[in-house]
């Protein structure tokens, strides 16, 4: 009785915990549960598990793989977000710099423009001579808030080449701010220069003949 006794113990304690009935042919390592030919699966490095273990593994591994992708996602996103605002920035001091070299070239253009007008005053034509001031008054008038000069003599030497004939030019010219049309500038009767019935505003240039 004895014998039989162990030899019975002897023979459940080496059966597959999912078929009692069978021998064990290996053993699980992740649960240390004995297992039969066809409970045991077999994976990397000679390793043996059972189905409930492999199934248990294979979510880990889904599990760990997903998130591995989730971080991945999340790091790129993270990157490119941080790689954005030095682009950003670079584009808005480049906008910048365009604007303000555009803006030190139209000035130059403005500059060069008033003084070839101011060089080239036509003393014989009244009315270009005042069409001249007009362009002129109007550069200024631009570069200071849309002001005109208090005093004709404000043209020099920004706006009107400080040369000699041109204040000769100056005293035959009357010029005087008015708030409707901006000013008046109109030739000195008696002046060297015709043209004193002539009358130039920031808009129009006429003849007091006009009645205006």
């Amino acid at each position: 009785m004895l014998f039989l006794f162990l030899v019975i113990i002897e023979v459940t304690a080496m059966a597959c915990v999912y078929h009692p009935d069978r021998n064990s042919a290996a053993y699980c390592h992740h649960c240390e549960s004995e297992l039969c030919e066809s409970c045991t699966l077999r994976v990397e490095n000679g390793r043996t598990v059972c189905h409930r273990c492999m199934l248990a593994l294979s979510l880990n591994d889904v599990k760990s793989e997903t998130t591995k992708r989730d971080q991945e996602e999340e790091d790129r996103r993270v990157g490119l977000h941080k790689k954005w605002h030095p682009n950003y920035i670079q584009s808005v001091l480049t906008i910048g710099l365009v604007l303000a070299l555009g803006l030190v070239a139209l000035r130059f253009y403005w500059d060069r423009t008033e003084l070839k007008s101011a060089l080239t005053l036509d003393v014989t034509d009244p009315v270009e001579l005042l069409a001249e001031f007009q362009a002129i008054l109007a550069h200024y008038s631009v570069a200071n808030g849309d002001r005109y000069p208090d005093s004709l003599h404000e043209l020099l030497p920004r706006y009107l080449h400080d040369a000699p004939e041109n204040h000769r030019v100056l005293r035959y010219l009357d010029y005087n701010l008015y708030e409707r049309e901006g000013y008046l500038l109109r030739i000195k009767p008696g002046s060297a220069i015709s043209g004193e019935n002539l009358i130039a505003t920031a808009e129009d240039i006429y003849s007091v003949s006009k009645g205006k």
